[in-house]
């Protein structure tokens, strides 16, 4: 530790498998260093209070990481396949989309979330496009309350028919069966699943108006067209 500079480090992480040694890592560096930031990893839970006595300021549980991890792969599958991707894209790639994430969540923890583009998670989607509709990705960017805002995230990979797109433009188009993967903020993944599940809100996000839904919405429509029509023909 002396070798290390202990005395001028703001932080230490024990990392080694043996709980015992890095409890003692921990108090022998505070000895020489009672201001430091420390993190010990504690190997077995059953260990955790050897590391309460120390005053860690975290600590870390291999096998929680582990399971949070898999957690996260099992709600989105497809997080797994845009790691291996990127790890082939150059430095450049990873620091602009870095600075890209960075700029949309500021001090928040982004949020990586799934869409799968079927009748249960993207009904609207999926009815727009069976009427002929073209939805396309940005349409899901967009606030449902304000279409002029964008949303808070981005569009890391997009699945069509077994062909995938990294960080695809918003000028790509959804159809049933394909998947896209977001990462932003947890209240842009809210307001999607309205444009998502609504009719009315795709419609808005999609031209700025809402088609009338049902046959009094529909009347009230032709309705309201017939008295414009009639007050241009008297003027």
């Amino acid at each position: 530790l002396e070798q290390a500079d202990i005395g001028r480090a703001v932080g230490l992480v024990a990392g080694t498998d043996d709980d015992a040694n890095n409890q003692s890592i921990i108090m022998t560096a505070r000895e020489l260093n009672p201001d430091l930031f420390v993190v010990p990893r504690a190997n077995h839970l059953d260990n955790q209070e050897l590391f309460d006595a120390v005053d860690a300021h975290i600590v870390m549980h291999p096998s929680s990481i582990d399971a949070n991890r898999i957690r996260v792969l099992l709600a989105t599958p497809l997080l797994t396949e845009f790691e291996s991707y990127a790890l082939h894209q150059e430095d450049a790639w990873a620091c602009e989309l870095v600075s890209r994430i960075a700029a949309i969540v500021h001090e928040h923890v982004p949020h990586v979330w799934e869409v799968q583009v079927d009748d249960a998670h993207a009904h609207a989607v999926c009815d727009s496009a069976a009427r002929g509709g073209v939805v396309s990705l940005g349409s899901l960017l967009r606030d449902p309350r304000d279409r002029e805002r964008r949303l808070p995230a981005i569009a890391l990979l997009f699945l069509h028919n077994n062909q995938r797109e990294l960080l695809p433009s918003d000028e790509v188009r959804l159809r049933k069966g394909d998947r896209v993967l977001f990462c932003g903020r947890v209240c842009a993944r809210t307001r999607m699943r309205w444009t998502l599940q609504n009719i009315h809100a795709l419609n808005y996000s999609m031209t700025g108006g809402s088609l009338p839904e049902g046959a009094v919405w529909r009347w009230l429509s032709s309705f309201r067209r017939g008295k414009r029509k009639g007050s241009v023909s008297r003027s």
